[in-house]
């Protein structure tokens, strides 16, 4: 029995099957190694443009270059690929220079009723992921009354104006009451429906006094957020 054709079938065979398996082997390669570079690519050019962006918001808000505002890096992020996000995010970096002037005139105003006069004043600004804003505001103040004199009086007057609000409530729920009365008989004309307006944007504000520059600077390193986007610097340069 002649057997001089398995040799060469069996070779042909073999060779097809190692030529398609390095094909698929190449292909597969390629695959993982090309599948990292686009993904590391797509990361660079967010990076790049979240970068770009806080560069803009730099050039334009000073609230943003002397560094009195923070921003998430999360949300800074929304903020480059979202522009409805971006706009909320300017529109509140516009306000924050008038917004400060109200806080100092307000504590200035507060201080002076207890006796102090506010010789160092400021303000920080938190944007955090969810896009919800929180402020702090750091000031000294001079005053002829000790820290405890003046917390124990500021403490008084806020009892006092709870009080008053607290009658005022009382007050106004008895007129709600007696006006249900006179209207429980429908008399046959129109009612009014009063409709909330929508909510808008609350910020928290919390206040530090500090004994001096110094403390209230410390104080001011030791709060920054763990998220916040700081630039990224080629190290390469």
């Amino acid at each position: 029995m002649a057997i001089s054709g398995i040799g060469s079938s069996c070779s042909s065979v073999y060779g097809n099957t190692y030529a398609a398996w390095k094909n698929h082997a190449v292909k597969k390669t390629e695959t993982k190694e090309t599948a990292p570079a686009q993904t590391g690519k797509a990361e660079d050019t967010m990076d790049q443009a979240v970068s770009g962006y806080y560069s803009r918001l730099q050039n334009n808000y000073d609230c943003m270059s002397n560094g009195s505002v923070t921003i998430s890096s999360a949300y800074l992020k929304k903020c480059t690929s979202d522009s409805e996000k971006a706009k909320e995010l300017e529109e509140f970096l516009k306000k924050v220079p008038e917004l400060e002037k109200q806080g100092y005139e307000q504590l200035s105003a507060q201080n002076k009723a207890l006796g102090g006069t506010v010789t160092y004043y400021q303000q920080t600004w938190t944007v955090n992921k969810d896009g919800s804003i929180q402020s702090t505001v750091y000031s000294v103040t001079e005053t002829e009354m000790t820290h405890a004199e003046r917390m124990k009086k500021n403490m008084d007057e806020r009892l006092e104006k709870q009080k008053e609000k607290k009658e005022e409530a009382e007050k106004a729920e008895e007129k709600k009451e007696e006006k249900a009365k006179q209207s429980e008989k429908p008399d046959g004309g129109t009612q009014k429906i009063s409709v909330p307006q929508a909510p808008g944007h609350e910020i928290m504000v919390r206040y530090v006094e500090a004994e001096s520059e110094l403390e209230a600077n410390a104080l001011m390193q030791k709060e920054k957020p763990e998220d916040a986007y700081y630039p990224r610097f080629d190290m390469n340069i």
